[in-house]
């Protein structure tokens, strides 16, 4: 009887580390699906669909502004060219570092594809602004790691804040205030790069609601 008895502890035992193992495996899993491979940032499914709705409840339950970056690497085209996708992987990694170092505690950062970063700051459209300023001037004279030496690059910034709204539904908001980011990045970068442009701040309506990006 007591063989039986340590023979199902021992199983009960094995089958708790089973699940253990299991449970690890599949944070392993979400972590690398809900992560960018080459930074270690929030990739844009992540970004896009969980960390800007919850900072944007955030905004809404604190009566708190919101504001939004989207931003581009001017050159990297170019470098790609020059020294080869490997030399532009290490320039994009290097901006990623540097744009963990000097974010904020309350700002979210996310690679969402091949040049492009996104942030998110709880600060009205001024305090946006002037920090992506700050930053655009500080990457453009900083050199970043490219093949066996560095490059200097630019960024173009896209500024979007929101100061209330009565769209209640963050996944929404969010398709709308993207949808305005791609508008006024595209301006930067038609205008020639290493520039910030900002849109407009205003209440999101309706009329907002019907057409997301």
């Amino acid at each position: 009887m007591q063989e039986r008895i340590d023979a199902l502890e021992q199983e009960n035992a094995r089958l708790r580390l089973e699940a253990e193992r299991l449970r690890e495996e599949n944070r392993r899993w979400a972590r690398m699906a809900s992560t960018d491979d080459l930074t270690g940032l929030p990739n844009r499914i992540s970004f896009l669909r969980a960390i800007v709705p919850s900072e944007i409840r955030r905004a809404l339950s604190e009566d708190k502004p919101i504001s939004f970056l989207l931003m581009a690497a001017d050159t990297l085209g170019d470098i790609n060219q020059k020294y080869g996708r490997t030399a532009g992987d290490q320039v994009i990694k290097g901006l990623a570092e540097y744009l963990k170092a000097i974010l904020g505690e309350d700002e979210k950062l996310g690679h969402l594809d091949g040049t492009n970063f996104a942030v998110t700051m709880h600060a009205d459209l001024e305090e946006a602004t002037n920090r992506a300023r700050k930053w655009r001037t500080q990457i453009k004279s900083r050199p970043f790691p490219c093949g066996d030496g560095t490059e200097q690059i630019t960024v173009s910034v896209g500024i979007c804040s929101v100061r209330t709204t009565k769209v209640r539904d963050p996944r929404l908001l969010t398709d709308i205030v993207f949808k305005r980011l791609n508008e006024v990045l595209y301006t930067a970068k038609k205008e020639g790069g290493n520039r910030v442009e900002v849109y407009p701040e205003t209440d999101v309506n309706a009329g907002d609601a019907k057409s997301p990006g």
